[in-house]
């Protein structure tokens, strides 16, 4: 269950970063649209159905959550970099995922969205200064502060996680 779960393992996160690392994640974010819509494009409605194990959300629902979560991390990132130490608001990805709109529209105006997030993200992560990398905010649900590199790292992770999701189910 734990390779289903979590098929490239889980999200580690490290005290230190260095330059190299930031920028190889920082990439990852730049191509991961392509990457996604390579994969989901030409996918029928019945592929969109399918699930990575039994009882995760479909393929579909995976593009859509995508969407929103990144959408999620460009406002984190513009809160910590515009605000002292913020708290920054959790959100249920369970509920969010099964709103009607997500029901209802196709996979093609979240790729829309993460397109144009990610260019928005990496446009400004490319202009940070190491001073900048550092800023913190609040996560009340974890109880923990992240640096804007912990959030870099999770999102470029998050990418490849859900990508492998993908994979799998396309493999079911």
């Amino acid at each position: 269950m734990e390779n289903l779960k979590y098929p490239i393992g889980r999200l580690v996160l490290t005290e230190h970063y260095t330059a190299e690392q930031i920028a190889e994640k920082i990439i990852d974010l730049k191509i991961f649209p392509e990457a996604l819509k390579k994969v989901v494009s030409n996918l029928s409605e019945t592929d969109l159905t399918k699930t990575y194990r039994e009882g995760s959300w479909t393929i579909k629902q995976l593009v859509h959550h995508i969407g929103e979560s990144h959408t999620n991390c460009y406002i984190r990132l513009k809160l910590a970099l515009t605000e002292e130490h913020p708290t920054i608001k959790p959100y249920d990805e369970n509920l969010w995922v099964k709103t009607k709109e997500n029901e209802m529209l196709p996979i093609s105006v979240s790729l829309q969205i993460i397109e144009a997030m990610h260019t928005k993200l990496v446009t400004l992560l490319e202009t940070l200064t190491e001073q900048e990398l550092s800023r913190t905010f609040y996560h009340p649900q974890y109880q923990r502060t992240s640096r804007i590199t912990d959030l870099i790292s999770l999102y470029s992770w998050h990418g490849k996680h859900h990508l492998a999701h993908i994979g799998l189910a396309l493999e079911n």
